[in-house]
């Protein structure tokens, strides 16, 4: 007999194999019981939840002659012509390739067919939000009033993308991921018939690792068969899905705490090179860290702030084409920020200057400087706001139009080997917000992605030069500044006036020992 992938061959054929969704399964059986079936269902959920397979069920189970407690009997004619997929009654419609006016109308023509075998004839039209507008125009009709032998039943991944209109017409019914216990126990029967060894950690990883999708836990347990004949552990479900072991996971997290960039930035360029896939290195984090601060009960405000980070940034990492980048200046900002925080508690450092008079060879009075008064000159602040008025006094629609339609142009220098890496990072995460004859705003999600930007702002502006043949001056804020500045904007835009620029390049933080030589001399 020919193979067929597990997920396929342990398909449910009725309600009870269902694994979880018990609220949806309780709502879909009282209502073949009570024979109060509505004449068109709306199933929404992620994917591998059983959206589809229930659909199925359902259809068989409406149409059965003898079903006993909402299951179908198996034995009437209409279980039997239904069993294979094959009845002409039951009518699978792909909305992804089947999107178009055309289709919805020929499938309007033929709905009043009454059906050749069963009571009902069943359309399942999956992922339906990919319909066309004038798809759905079509559909609403039918949905609203259709023949009392038909009955719809919508399945989508993105019900936002349905619009009200049909889900208005139909019953929804959630489905949500699968639950651990679930999962391990369908897992573990499929393990039991198929003869595959797996012990209760690979289990847990790989229902872990699935996210509550059955359909991809199966598939990730036949694929991790295929790769070993020994017992599958944790361990070989990280191995196949690109995943680091706890131990590594331990080691890599460790570096947090010691707060050495060059290092992190080196093991996450190891990661990358090995083919680890780094959003989900950063889901793995967030779940070792949590983990770890609750079974010691070491609650730490630095570990909260950092599962947030990341949460945040898992999310910014998914829509961008260029996740490392995102992910090594989240972790260098967070690193800096939390840097500073320890260095502004620490106590003050007494530094004795020295100083001859010429005239009473009087020693000069000693001098304090403590550690938290080492800032950025505040000529950084000052470059800024030139810089934000000198745009925000005349934006012209037209240039920051241009540069936007443009954007996409920067990638031509991501290997670019003097420009690259700032090109890298102006594609990820910057946008372009306003820009005058003479300055442009760009915006960064990231205040460190931001900072680091403003310090090499001369190489970013040669390469507005290069992509967009512009010559003009740049500043980048974070998205925290731009509102500030643009709700002052508002209120009072005569305050924004063009200003001759003194210092052209913000400064850098100074050392200590750079600040006290400034002040006292040599």
């Amino acid at each position: 007999m020919k193979y067929q992938a597990l997920y396929r061959k342990y398909r449910p054929k009725n309600f009870n194999e269902v694994a979880g969704q018990k609220v949806t399964m309780q709502i879909l059986k009282n209502a073949i019981i009570n024979d109060h079936i509505s004449h068109a269902y709306l199933f929404y959920g992620p994917r591998g939840t059983g959206k589809t397979s229930i659909a199925k069920i359902f259809s068989r189970t409406i149409n059965c002659l003898n079903p006993k407690d909402g299951i179908p009997c198996e034995e009437c004619d209409n279980c039997i012509n239904t069993k294979d997929n094959g009845c002409v009654d039951i009518i699978e419609i792909d909305a992804a390739s089947n999107n178009g006016v055309e289709e919805i109308r020929e499938l309007k023509n033929k709905i009043s067919f009454v059906p050749s075998v069963l009571k009902y004839k069943v359309y399942i039209v999956d992922e339906v939000h990919m319909l066309s507008t004038g798809a759905f125009n079509a559909l609403l009709k039918t949905l609203e009033e259709p023949p009392s032998h038909a009955i719809f039943i919508l399945a989508t991944t993105e019900l936002n993308k349905v619009p009200l209109t049909i889900i208005s017409r139909c019953q929804t019914l959630e489905f949500k991921k699968i639950d651990e216990q679930s999962m391990k126990n369908k897992l573990n029967e499929i393990a039991e018939k198929e003869d595959i060894k797996i012990d209760d950690t690979g289990l847990k990883e790989i229902a872990k690792y699935s996210n509550g999708g059955l359909r991809d836990a199966i598939g990730l347990l036949e694929k991790a068969n295929s790769y070993t004949s020994d017992t599958i552990t944790d361990n070989t479900i990280k191995e196949i899905s690109g995943n680091i072991s706890d131990e590594e996971l331990e080691e890599f997290t460790s570096l947090f705490e010691s707060k050495n960039i060059e290092d992190i930035l080196t093991k996450i360029n190891d990661y990358y090179n090995d083919g680890v896939d780094l959003i989900k290195l950063a889901n793995n984090i967030v779940d070792y860290l949590r983990n770890k601060m609750i079974d010691s009960k070491n609650y730490n405000k630095d570990i909260c702030s950092l599962i947030i980070e990341l949460d945040k940034m898992i999310s910014i990492m998914e829509k961008s084409e260029n996740p490392k980048i995102v992910f090594e200046v989240t972790l260098i900002n967070y690193l800096l920020d939390t840097k500073d925080d320890n260095e502004n508690h620490k106590p003050a450092t007494n530094v004795r200057v020295e100083n001859n008079d010429k005239q009473d060879n009087n020693r000069v009075e000693e001098k304090l400087i403590e550690t938290n008064d080492v800032k950025p000159l505040d000529v950084d602040e000052k470059f800024k706001e030139i810089r934000v008025g000198n745009t925000l006094c005349n934006p012209q629609k037209n240039i920051i139009s241009n540069i936007r339609e443009k954007w996409s142009d920067l990638k031509d220098l991501a290997f670019d080997e003097e420009y690259g890496n700032i090109a890298r990072l102006l594609s990820s995460d910057i946008n372009p917000v306003a820009a005058s004859n003479t300055n442009i705003i760009i915006v960064s999600k990231m205040k460190g992605l931001a900072t680091q930007l403003n310090s090499d702002i001369i190489t970013v502006e040669k390469i507005f030069k290069k992509v967009f043949g512009i010559d003009n001056k740049i500043v980048c804020l974070s998205q925290d500044e731009w509102k500030e500045y643009t709700l002052e904007f508002k209120n009072n835009k005569d305050k924004f006036k063009y200003q001759e620029e003194i210092e052209t390049k913000p400064s850098s933080k100074q050392s200590l020992k750079e600040k006290a030589k400034e002040l006292f001399e040599d």
